[in-house]
């Protein structure tokens, strides 16, 4: 983004799995977040708080023509596929959509939203065209990998120049910053579980600011999700409702499966949604089966005069499959709160979500973790106002407290996988045994080749500001035009296991970044008359690695503290391999995530990380390594490692 870029409009976006949901804030008031309620296929005053997250399109033209409210649910439709953008996601739905169908899907359905929201605001705000809009999207917690997410950012089309697209806080620590003006108090332990129709994402946070300051949120832990929604229910309920069908599939108009997927779309939810809730008598769900007799009837199926039965016992039985997925995902990071931070105990279990405003779900999670048989010390289980809207709106509320105050929320979080950077190493017989090497013609010295720089560990603090890594290149007047390039590897691996060089599987290379020269500080070398070595430059900069729960940014830093921007060109590039079906130690599918065997035990401020948070200019006494980039220019070069 420009320098002088700055948003007259900031839009929230919360792509889910069955619904969407939109707020915004604009300039210069800022006001309090406002969710967008108008729709179109609603009638006339008609409200929702979402948009279905569902297109149709055009069997002869392949061009989208219905979408949200517009598109009725049908065999025809598209929706039910956020968690297919996941190369690693399993889908065990019958005729799941491939990855590639699920991308455009998408980047058409957001294209659409995206239009519909400049129309509207086209007729709200005068002169918006002129304005700069800001989109705010937020990605699942499952994916751990920024490949994924860059690539999704490049699938997002705007119309205009002045519109640009972010990514912003997780879905838990949206909601955390959405509840933090309820009544919280300083040095308040929260424990967010944000449930949706997709994914589930906790997290632990500490709430560092008092009433009426900037809202500051210590996290405690790693933000966690796993593939456990709402939407999973209905799945299984299809599924449930298919394997009765069978047995009277050559009198349906349609296949058992569409006609089960027809019915969850229809009473099903409603049904759902108040389950556990205090008008729930106990009486079972009756639907009819389209295009069935009246008089037909399979008793042993659940069938009765065209009508198909759920009772609430089998409703209850899909409900509790996944409250207790839910239930190792708060168990594990409780766990972990006790090892790492014992001093710490968590005060409330703040609910959001579609699937975490369920009564039954609340009630669950009540009765487990208000039980002081299963607790040690009690804790309140509370749910958000407006607990679908939480995740927008404290995107706003975060984003709005930048523009007005310059804080985030968050100042700092616990990296969940390993980043480093492909490098030479000057060759120790000892640590480089068996590893490739090369040697330099030029100083006739031996470097260990394709080694890795590991500049954030699993489980490292890490400031929300960045990581930075200070370079110094030898460069020739001839070679000044080639850019600098630099391979930045990832691993999911404990620090304890990581590879040390590429000849070891565990590590994935995940982007090349590419710097140009001559935006950055040089000094000439070797240009007098009476030099006998051939001139060149000594070339100073600092690339500063951004890192987020699942996506890095790269930025370039001048050895004086400034960052270095070029209204003309980008002085740095980032190119993003392709996400690539999961490696050794690369990338874990999205159902493994909390529990597992990889699972990683953040502390305040890791022994291992103080090394990989030292800024340029530092004088503390971390190791010095010698070491190069393949493919450079000069000699090796000394630097902070």
């Amino acid at each position: 983004m420009e320098p002088d870029w700055t948003p007259d409009v900031v839009v929230a976006v919360d792509f889910g799995m069955t619904c969407t949901g939109i707020a915004y804030s604009y300039a210069p008031e800022w006001p309090a977040p406002k969710p967008l309620q108008h729709w179109p296929g609603l009638m006339g005053s008609e409200l929702a708080n979402k948009v279905p997250s569902r297109l149709r399109y055009d069997p002869v033209t392949g061009q989208v023509q219905t979408w949200g409210f517009q598109c009725e649910p049908g065999s025809d439709a598209k929706g039910v596929f956020k968690l297919n953008l996941d190369p690693h996601f399993v889908d065990s739905r019958p005729y799941p959509p491939s990855r590639q169908d699920a991308m455009r899907w998408f980047t058409d359905y957001v294209h659409c939203v995206y239009r519909y929201v400049v129309s509207y605001f086209a007729r709200t705000f005068p002169r918006f065209a002129s304005r700069n809009v800001e989109f705010i999207f937020s990605v699942p917690t499952t994916w751990k990998d920024p490949r994924m997410v860059a690539e999704l950012r490049q699938s997002i089309r705007f119309d205009s120049d002045s519109h640009r697209a972010t990514i912003g806080l997780t879905e838990a620590e949206a909601a955390a910053v959405h509840a933090s003006g309820q009544y919280y108090q300083k040095n308040d332990v929260i424990l967010v579980c944000d449930a949706g129709g997709g994914t589930t994402d906790v997290n632990v946070l500490k709430l560092m600011s008092n009433p009426g300051e900037a809202t500051l949120f210590h996290p405690l832990s790693c933000v966690e999700g796993k593939a456990v929604g709402s939407s999973l229910i209905d799945a299984a309920a299809c599924q449930l409702l298919a394997g009765r069908l069978e047995c009277i599939r050559d009198i349906l108009s349609n296949s058992p499966q569409n006609t089960a997927w027809e019915l969850i779309m229809q009473q099903f939810q409603r049904f759902k949604c108040n389950f556990g809730s205090e008008m729930m008598d106990g009486s079972p769900l009756i639907i009819d089966i389209p295009g069935l007799a009246q008089e037909t009837s399979f008793p042993a199926a659940g069938i009765e005069n065209g009508q198909i039965i759920i009772t609430q016992d089998e409703l209850q039985h899909l409900f509790d499959a996944r409250i207790d997925e839910v239930h190792s995902l708060l168990d594990e990071q409780i766990r972990l709160l006790q090892v790492t931070n014992p001093q710490e105990k968590i005060s409330f279990l703040v609910l959001s979500g579609g699937f975490g405003s369920s009564p039954y779900v609340r009630k669950r999670l009540k009765d487990r973790y208000q039980n002081p048989g299963t607790m040690s010390s009690l804790v309140e289980v509370l749910t958000v106002d407006e607990p679908q809207l939480a995740v927008v709106q404290g995107q706003i509320m975060n984003r709005v407290q930048q523009l007005k105050q310059g804080a985030s929320a968050f100042n700092s979080l616990y990296s969940r996988v390993s980043y480093g950077v492909i490098c030479d190493q000057l060759h120790d017989a000892n640590r480089h045994l068996r590893e490739p090497v090369r040697f330099d013609e030029r100083d006739g010295k031996k470097f260990a080749v394709g080694q890795i720089d590991w500049l954030v560990l699993q489980g490292d603090a890490v400031p929300r500001t960045g990581v930075s890594k200070e370079f110094r290149r030898k460069i020739y007047p001839r070679d000044m035009a080639r850019p600098w390039v630099a391979q930045i590897v990832m691993s999911t691996l404990p620090p304890g296991q990581i590879p040390q060089s590429m000849s070891h599987p565990g590590a994935s290379l995940i982007c090349n970044i590419e710097v140009d020269m001559t935006s950055v500080d040089r000094k000439s070398q070797n240009h007098r008359w009476y030099h006998r070595n051939q001139a060149h430059f000594l070339a100073s900069f600092t690339i500063r690695m951004v890192v987020g729960p699942n996506d890095l940014e790269f930025e370039l830093w001048n050895k004086s503290g400034g960052r270095i921007r070029s209204h003309n060109r980008d002085p740095i590039t980032v190119k993003w391999n392709p996400p690539v079906e999961a490696e050794d130690g690369s990338i874990h599918r999205a159902q493994e995530m909390p529990g597992d065997e990889h699972n990683i035990r953040p502390t305040e401020l890791p022994a291992h990380s103080k090394k990989h948070l030292e800024l340029p200019g530092s004088d503390s006494g971390v190791k010095e390594v010698r070491h190069e980039l393949p493919g450079d220019f000069g000699p090796s070069f000394s630097s902070r490692s």
